[in-house]
């Protein structure tokens, strides 16, 4: 029998070609619908019970299902003329949370003024969706929090 037909049982060749789980692919797509200001994008990522807590919440408050979603968008668009993230890591956690870190680049609607701050989340995932978020100012607490060691 051929090599690569033989059952040596080591599977460290296929593991390693898995690629990104579904929580990972969930929270990277989060990231591109808000470059995109895609809300219908984010909510296609979110679990219909999500908790969102955001570092730009303009009232301070989660952000609580699908609804929540579309107002967290609104209430961004009303304040930023600017909103994008540049993702520098996406890191699983071996309890199934997914950390991404992340630059936040915003100017805002009525001043123009803009600014760049590096934040971090660490997501909490269900059915291979986002469920509830905890916000880091520090990205690489974030990272920690999932035992990646960035």
């Amino acid at each position: 029998m051929p090599a690569l037909l033989r059952n040596s049982g080591d599977t460290s060749a296929i593991q390693h070609d898995l690629g990104p789980s579904t929580g990972e692919a969930a929270v990277r797509r989060f990231a591109e619908a808000i470059n995109a200001a895609d809300a219908e994008a984010a909510i296609a990522v979110a679990d219909p019970e999500i908790e969102f807590l955001s570092v730009l919440a303009v009232g301070g408050r989660p952000y609580v299902g699908h609804d929540g979603i579309r107002q967290y968008f609104a209430d961004v668009s009303s304040a930023w003329s600017r909103w994008a993230v540049e993702v520098h890591r996406v890191a699983p956690g071996a309890d199934g949370r997914v950390a991404i870190a992340m630059t936040m680049h915003i100017v805002g609607k009525e001043s123009g003024v803009g600014f760049s701050v590096s934040t971090g989340h660490v997501w909490t995932i269900r059915d291979g969706k986002l469920l509830s978020n905890k916000p880091f100012r520090d990205a690489d607490e974030a990272l920690r929090m999932v035992g990646d060691q960035a």
